[in-house]
């Protein structure tokens, strides 16, 4: 990653992001680069089709895309005793297989695969289809956690089904017998 030199026209007295900060980025998974920008609470746009690239940090949306929205759900299943994890892996096979390596007592995992950041998140972070989300442990838990990231949240009926998180989008309607919380 390269950012430029001349760092204090970016930054307030208080190290606050006044200016879109543009940087330049190569041998990367774009999601996973948008996944770390939004741990820090930070939404960046690149291009999510391409394995380099300008990106830029945006300073007004700081912590405003789905993407950030998401994460900070995500650190707060952490703090319950999930694994919890945005962009975790390329499919949900190896996803799988990643969450049974790390977990030795009862399965309490969330996240999502690169596969489906690269489908449901624009450049800038913001759901454009519905992310499948791939868990285990309390559905319950996981709705109420989801739910307070503020986005649309599909409760799977069994558990054998993904929890979908949904673009907002006001005229958004599901088929019979699939609920929003």
């Amino acid at each position: 990653m390269v950012i430029p030199s001349d760092l204090d026209q970016y930054f307030d007295d208080e190290g606050g992001l006044i200016r879109d900060l543009p940087f330049w980025w190569a041998s990367g998974m774009p999601s996973r680069i948008q996944v770390v920008f939004a741990k820090q609470d930070l939404c960046v746009t690149l291009g999510l089709n391409s394995g380099e690239g300008d990106g830029n940090i945006l300073a007004a949306r700081a912590g405003e895309s789905d993407v950030c929205r998401l994460v900070r759900a995500f650190a707060a299943l952490e703090e319950i005793g999930y694994l919890a994890e945005p962009d975790f892996a390329y499919t949900n096979s190896s996803g799988w297989s990643d969450v049974h390596e790390r977990q030795t007592g009862p399965t309490q995992a969330v996240f999502w695969n690169s596969q489906a950041h690269l489908d449901c998140f624009d450049d800038e972070g913001m759901l454009i289809d519905d992310l499948p989300l791939q868990w285990a442990g309390d559905p319950d838990v996981i709705a109420a956690t989801l739910r307070e990231s503020g986005l649309l949240v599909e409760v799977p009926e069994v558990s054998e089904m993904a929890f979908y998180v949904c673009p907002e989008d006001e005229d958004t309607v599901l088929p019979e017998g699939r609920g929003i919380v």
